[in-house]
């Protein structure tokens, strides 16, 4: 838990924007600069972090310290389990700063909740799908797309894993994943789909661009197999 709120305060930095409210609203966050070195310490001080965020998104929406504070107090519920206000933040957060940078992180955070803290798989389907849509060249994005396309093999949605693996594979050719994705594409389709021209033309991909994958030996066997029964 010290190790989670230590993070929190490491990032806390990233608000360093001037807001229109000066007075009020950089008084609040001189304050909470002060605190980051005490608040693994007391309590209070946690409520006093979270009071001044909290004034400045009602005090200052218009700021450019608002949406950060919104994020900051997503970040804080979520480390103190507290996941369904956390999500109530980050959704605050893409619906009224859409265009910020925090807002890929604070939906892949929304996804994560939704899949490992209060199972709802459905809606973390929904907001990886939207993090893909909305947010494409975020770093996160391609985390994203890869926890989406487990999500959807374990529902069993075939076509659609296929679909986001295929991205990932596309638009990160580099990654180290790739050739996992390829053998677990041509798996899907030669079990799952039963298309076994599809499943061919995933495992050649393996052999002819991943010469040293740990996948290489596999993909030869189901190759040769495949190949056979073709004939």
């Amino acid at each position: 838990m010290a190790r989670k709120i230590l993070i929190l305060i490491l990032g806390f930095s990233l608000i360093y924007s001037a807001c229109e409210k000066k007075n009020s609203i950089e008084s609040l966050y001189r304050d909470a600069e002060k605190m980051e070195g005490d608040i693994l310490k007391s309590a209070t001080t946690i409520a006093q972090y979270r009071s001044n965020c909290e004034k400045i998104l009602l005090e200052a929406p218009e700021s450019d310290l608002a949406p950060l504070a919104c994020y900051k107090l997503a970040k804080l519920n979520e480390v103190f389990g507290h996941y369904e206000a956390a999500v109530e933040f980050y959704q605050k957060l893409l619906v009224q700063y859409p265009e910020h940078p925090m807002c890929a992180e604070g939906l892949f955070n929304t996804a994560q909740i939704y899949q490992l803290h209060l199972n709802k798989n459905d809606d973390a389907i929904t907001a990886y799908t939207q993090l893909a849509h909305f947010y494409p060249d975020e770093k996160v994005t391609n985390q994203g797309l890869m926890q989406l396309g487990q999500l959807l093999s374990e529902t069993e949605k075939w076509g659609d894993a296929v679909y986001y693996f295929q991205t990932i594979v596309e638009k990160y050719p580099g990654q180290p994943i790739c050739d996992d994705l390829y053998f677990r594409m041509g798996d899907v389709f030669q079990h799952k789909i039963k298309d076994p021209t599809k499943a061919i033309e995933m495992y050649r991909m393996v052999v002819e661009k991943y010469p040293t994958s740990s996948w290489m030996k596999f993909a030869q066997q189901r190759l040769k197999t495949l190949q056979q029964g073709a004939n």
